[in-house]
C-alpha cells in the first residue's frame, strides 16, 4: 500500500495493487459524478440499446414482405408498430446527439427531414438503382441519396395519411402514383433502407457502450468499417464517465454535466420549440417551404416525436430510462440536495412542457393537419420556458 501526496495538486492519492481512488473530488463532484454513473448507463446505454434491437426488428420484418408472395395486413402492422416503436427510442434519445450521432453525421443520415419524393420517385424509377438495393441493400443506398434514407423513407412506405397501409399496397400489381412504381419495388427500397438505419443505430450503441454485443461491433468495425472509439481508443461513454482523467475531452465533473444540460438537453428543447414546431407554426401563409417542414407526416406522429423528445430530457434529469420522478442520485437530486435555489422551477418547466404536449397529441388534430393549432403555440411557449431553465441549472452546476 502506497500514499502519495502530489506536490502540485495536494490530492492524496491511495494505491494498492495498482487501483487508484482519487480523493480530491468535492463533495459536490462526488455527487455529479455519482450522477453521470447512473444516467450513461441508465439512459443512453439502455435506450441506443433498444434502438438497436427495434430496428433490427423492422429491418428483419421488411426483409420478410419484401420475400412474401403475399405480404399480409398482419405483416404491415406488425412493421409498422416496429417502426413507431423504433422511432420512438430515437427521439428519445435526442438530449444526447452529442457524441457519435453528431461526431459520426448518424443524425443527419438517419433523420433529414422534410422527405424528398422527387428525389425519392427518381431512385425508384431508376432500374439499375433498383437492380442494385435489391441485390445488395444498405450498401447501394447511395443510388437514392441522404434526403431519402433514414427513418422518413420508410416512414412514407409504410404509412400514407396516418394509418398503416394496406397490404394490398405491396404487392408487384399495385402502382403507387405517389412514386410510380409498383409495391415490390417500394419493399425493396424500404428493406435495403431500414437494413442502413439498423447498421448506422448499431453504430450508435457500439460507439457509447462497451460492452455492446460482439456480433454488432464486429458488423460495424469489420464489414462496415465504421468507427466506434474515440481517438483516444475509448467509447463515448467511457469518455464521458472518465470525466478529469487522462485521455478525457471533459476537464471536469462541473464540465461534463453542464455539457448534458446544454449540449444536450437544452439544444433538444430549442429544436423543438422553435425549429420542429417554431418553422411551420410561424410561418407565412405563401411560405410553402417553411409550412411543409414538418416531421413525421405521413403517420402524423409530429406531436408525439416533440413529447419523446421532452422526455428525452426527463429521463436525463432523472437518471433512468422511464423515470417519472427523481433518482437519488440522479442530476436532479443533485441541485435539489446541494442548494440549487430554481430546482423546482426546473422541475414544474419540465412537467409543464410535458403537459403542453401532451394536450397537443390529445387535441385529436395531427401538427400536420392544423400547424397553427393554439395548442402548438402553447407548447412553444412553454418548452421555450424549459431551456431557461436548463441553461440556468448549467450556469449553477458550472459554479459547483
Amino acid at each position: 500500500m502506497k500514499f502519495i501526496m502530489t506536490a502540485a495538486t495536494g490530492v492524496l492519492v491511495m494505491s494498492c495493487g495498482g487501483n487508484k481512488i482519487n480523493t480530491g473530488l468535492s463533495a459536490e463532484e462526488q455527487a455529479l459524478k455519482a450522477a453521470v454513473e447512473e444516467y450513461v448507463p441508465g439512459v443512453i446505454y439502455d435506450i441506443y440499446g433498444k434502438l438497436a434491437d427495434e430496428t433490427a426488428s423492422l429491418y428483419t420484418q421488411l426483409a420478410a414482405m419484401k420475400a412474401s408472395a403475399n405480404v399480409s395486413s398482419a405483416q404491415v402492422n406488425a412493421a409498422c408498430a416496429t417502426f413507431l416503436s423504433a422511432r420512438s427510442w430515437w427521439e428519445k434519445s435526442e438530449a444526447f446527439l452529442f457524441g457519435a450521432a453528431t461526431n459520426y453525421g448518424i443524425d443527419p443520415h438517419i433523420d433529414s427531414w422534410p422527405l424528398d419524393l422527387d428525389a425519392l420517385a427518381n431512385a425508384l424509377t431508376n432500374a439499375g438503382a433498383i437492380a442494385a438495393l435489391d441485390a445488395d441493400g444498405a450498401d447501394a443506398t447511395g443510388y437514392v441519396g441522404a434526403s431519402a434514407l433514414g427513418f422518413h423513407g420508410i416512414e412514407f412506405i409504410l404509412f400514407r395519411d396516418g394509418s398503416p397501409r394496406d397490404a394490398g399496397c405491396f404487392s408487384a400489381a399495385y402502382n403507387d402514383d405517389a412514386l410510380g412504381v409498383d409495391g415490390k419495388t417500394e419493399l425493396i427500397f424500404a428493406t435495403a433502407v431500414a437494413e442502413d438505419l439498423r447498421n448506422y443505430c448499431f453504430e450508435l450503441q457500439a460507439a457509447w457502450d462497451p460492452d455492446c454485443p460482439a456480433d454488432r461491433v464486429a458488423l460495424v468495425e469489420d464489414e462496415l468499417e465504421l468507427n466506434t472509439v474515440m481517438d483516444s481508443g475509448m467509447t463515448f461513454g467511457e469518455n464521458l464517465l472518465g470525466a478529469g482523467e487522462p485521455g478525457s475531452t471533459y476537464r471536469t465533473w462541473q464540465f461534463a454535466v453542464s455539457n448534458i444540460l446544454v449540449a444536450g438537453c437544452s439544444n433538444i428543447c430549442n429544436e423543438v420549440a422553435n425549429t420542429k414546431i417554431g418553422t411551420a407554426y410561424y410561418a407565412a401563409a405563401d411560405d410553402e417551404e417553411s409550412l411543409d417542414y414538418i416531421e413525421s407526416p405521413y403517420s402524423k406522429k409530429s406531436y408525439v416525436d416533440f413529447k419523446d423528445n421532452i422526455l428525452s430530457i426527463q429521463y436525463s434529469l432523472y437518471g433512468r430510462n422511464g423515470a417519472t420522478s427523481a433518482g437519488a442520485t440522479s442530476l436532479m437530486a443533485v441541485m435539489k440536495n446541494n442548494g440549487y435555489a430554481n430546482a423546482a422551477a426546473l422541475e414544474n418547466a419540465l412537467k409543464a412542457a410535458v403537459a403542453a404536449l401532451d394536450d397537443c397529441i390529445n387535441s385529436g388534430v395531427a401538427f400536420v393537419d392544423n400547424k397553427k393549432a393554439a395548442v402548438a403555440g402553447a407548447a412553444i411557449e412553454k418548452i421555450n420556458a424549459l431551456d431557461e431553465q436548463l441553461n440556468a441549472a448549467a450556469d449553477w452546476v458550472a459554479k459547483l
